[in-house]
């Protein structure tokens, strides 16, 4: 964590120069992590009961970012009636902290000051809205949102450590999970909601060690072809980007670079899944593919099949919403424009020769990309 915590500050430093930015990471990265570390360790006096939790047969939605994982864990927790986590819960992890914090929250919400990232960027981040549980994994530097959060999106070095989960030292894979096992146990004794349903798309590379911590584990894996998700999440980061710095804040050598690095960990992250299931290194029983266009032209059926698979027991409410969702699905308009690949220095060509293994295996049209 330390060797990360000095990349970020050495890389905004030649990317930002001595700025406001700087100053920042120097001091806040330390100050949250000294806070959560300290409030987490209050719990073990305050809370020590929700060590005694059990996270029973939890559902994590996997998958591409942009094939539909925000879409499908938004609808399934859209009720409310399983344990799943808002912006605040996981940027406050800790049972001690929340009772400080929450008074805070609730201002804000209030006073509709809880919009952290607009939604016209692709992906909105609200301190009162569902986040994806990734995000838990920041706490311990251990996530590919590190290298696009933080000024690491633009270090000289890459960082494949913050990728490919499965293959760190056995202590370092297992202590993250097991710390995102702590969280969970956290928020099933402080919602009373026994039922986990979590996002959690780039831990796809730690799906090994999730089946590890927790044997009884439904994974939903979504897949959508690569011709939609690439410029989709592409698009997603440049928004981002400028969002959180301005581009023209940023060199544009740097822009390439890390755009160059987040298509070829787009491939990675497709290859991984494709690779387990072709070697047969995680148990059927335990993962459920489901297309993209299954959620898009059926979504009640999409819905039906995950019940199945997963034995959980929604509510009346829930089926109705859904139903009600299906039909309305149709109509839906994306509010965030997607780029053209030339706009990132890719043709659909090197797409399909890049991602071949996947139209191949999922037999998408190249042309239509339709199923």
């Amino acid at each position: 964590m330390l060797k990360v915590y000095y990349r970020i500050i050495i890389s905004c430093w030649k990317t930002f120069g001595i700025s406001h930015w700087f100053f920042l990471w120097v001091f806040l990265p330390p100050l949250a992590f000294i806070f959560v570390r300290l409030t987490l360790a209050l719990d073990e006096i305050f809370f020590s009961k929700y060590r005694d939790i059990k996270v029973v047969k939890p559902i994590f939605v996997i998958g591409h970012p942009r094939s539909g994982t925000t879409f499908l864990h938004h609808v399934l927790t859209q009720t409310e009636e399983f344990s799943t986590f808002k912006a605040w819960h996981i940027f406050v992890p800790s049972l001690t902290a929340r009772i400080l914090v929450k008074p805070l929250v609730d201002y804000l919400v209030k006073h509709n000051l809880n919009s952290l990232i607009p939604d016209d960027i692709g992906h909105g981040i609200s301190l009162d809205r569902v986040e994806e549980e990734e995000l838990l994994f920041l706490h311990e530097a251990d996530t590919q949102f590190v290298l696009l959060t933080t000024p690491l999106a633009f270090d000289d070095q890459e960082h494949p450590e913050l990728r490919f989960h499965d293959q760190q030292p056995a202590s370092r894979r297992r202590s993250s999970v097991k710390f995102f096992e702590s969280c969970l146990k956290r928020h099933i004794y402080y919602t009373g909601k026994k039922q986990v349903i979590a996002q959690i798309h780039f831990s796809t590379h730690r799906i090994k060690t999730l089946l590890e911590i927790f044997p009884d584990a439904k994974f939903i894996y979504l897949v959508r072809s690569p011709h939609e998700t690439i410029p989709s999440h592409l698009s997603l980061d440049r928004n981002f980007l400028d969002n959180q710095w301005g581009i023209k804040n940023i060199p544009l050598d740097k822009i390439k670079r890390y755009e160059e690095r987040r298509y070829r960990y787009n491939v990675d992250l497709y290859r991984y899944f494709y690779q387990l299931k072709k070697n047969q290194e995680i148990p059927e029983i335990n993962v459920r593919i489901m297309r993209y266009n299954l959620l898009i032209s059926d979504l009640y059926k999409a819905f039906e099949e995950i019940v199945n698979f997963t034995g959980i027991n929604p509510s009346e409410q829930l089926k109705y919403s859904i139903k009600e969702q299906a039909q309305q699905q149709k109509n839906y308009k994306r509010k965030h424009r997607v780029r053209n690949l030339e706009e990132f220095n890719l043709t659909r060509e090197q797409i399909m020769k890049d991602l071949s293994f996947v139209y191949q295996e999922y037999k998408f049209d190249q042309i239509t990309n339709k199923l």
